[in-house]
């Protein structure tokens, strides 16, 4: 099986204008992965999914998705921002969780990836540790999805 998340799927202290921003480069980083069959379709379903409800979590967190067809093999990119950003009207983020999954796995290998990083999430440790972390192997060993 694909591993979930791999080294060239983190990027720490990246530079970002707003949440779109974050979103299109992120999803850019899932589709050099050979995960995704069409870029600007995946974005719009991760664009409309947040329209309907932001996902940022609080922690500075945020973990938008996108399950639909334009998605060939699941994956998560994770960015550390190098400045917060406005995720919604109530919430600021620092650290992007993106995951990209095919409609034919929306139930069980979505809800897996999420429950998985909601209990590192919720640990004080982790996210310390996240926010340690000075390279990408630290993060990759943190997240071991």
């Amino acid at each position: 099986m694909t591993k979930m998340i791999t080294k060239d799927m983190i990027v720490l202290d990246m530079e970002a204008k707003d949440k779109e921003d974050v979103i299109r480069k992120l999803s850019k980083i899932i589709e050099d992965t050979d995960r995704l069959i069409d870029l600007d379709g995946y974005i719009k379903q991760v664009k409309e999914r947040e329209a309907t409800y932001p996902t940022s979590i609080g922690f500075d967190v945020a973990i938008p998705h996108g399950k639909c067809d334009s998605v060939k093999t699941a994956g998560v990119a994770f960015a550390r921002l190098k400045s917060e950003i406005a995720w919604s009207e109530e919430e600021n983020v620092r650290y992007v969780f993106l995951i990209a999954v095919p409609e034919k796995e929306a139930g069980d290998t979505h809800l897996k990836i999420l429950a998985q990083l909601s209990r590192k999430i919720m640990r004080e440790e982790f996210r310390n540790d996240l926010e340690k972390a000075n390279d990408v192997d630290k993060v990759l060993e943190l997240l071991e999805l």
